[in-house]
């Protein structure tokens, strides 16, 4: 029996750890010539406290701050990954809000992703919250394989 994964998905949150899980899901998506996603989550919680913010009266408008943040991380998810290596994949990039794994989720469900590859730790503002229960999330929720990349992998050749 041969297992053939369609569509690849990378969650990634700009660590250092999301970039290994990026290589990892580059080989895998090469290897099986399927689509690669590069899925990024604006955190809910960071955008309730813009939206705060923006009713106590801070000059910087909501709605421009987050077009704002929006395109600049559009701009960063395409600065993240290496391009060199990215010429003969077919990548999707997304951006979604939300609470990080249950966006993940969904988006494995509505886009039939065939497998997932993530770390085990994230950075962002709330690291607390963030670290580990994104992860526990997306493995315990979704059907497809998770490949979870541990920061101190050592297999990846520089």
């Amino acid at each position: 029996m041969m297992i053939k994964v369609r569509r690849v998905a990378v969650p990634i949150d700009f660590s250092e750890n999301s970039k290994k899980a990026v290589l990892y899901g580059m080989e895998i998506a090469k290897g099986q010539q399927a689509k690669l996603y590069l899925l990024h989550i604006i955190n809910q919680r960071l955008i309730d406290t813009m939206q705060e913010l923006s009713l106590k009266g801070y000059k910087e408008d909501f709605l421009d701050a987050m077009k704002s943040m929006l395109q600049e991380r559009e701009a960063d998810l395409k600065e993240f990954t290496p391009a060199d290596s990215m010429q003969d994949l077919d990548i999707d990039y997304t951006i979604r809000k939300g609470k990080p794994g249950e966006e993940i989720v969904k988006f494995a469900k509505e886009n039939k992703i065939g497998m997932i590859v993530m770390g085990t730790q994230g950075r962002t503002a709330f690291a607390d919250v963030f670290v580990g229960s994104t992860t526990r999330t997306v493995i315990n929720r979704v059907k497809c394989p998770v490949l979870v990349v541990h920061p101190d992998d050592e297999d990846l050749e520089d």
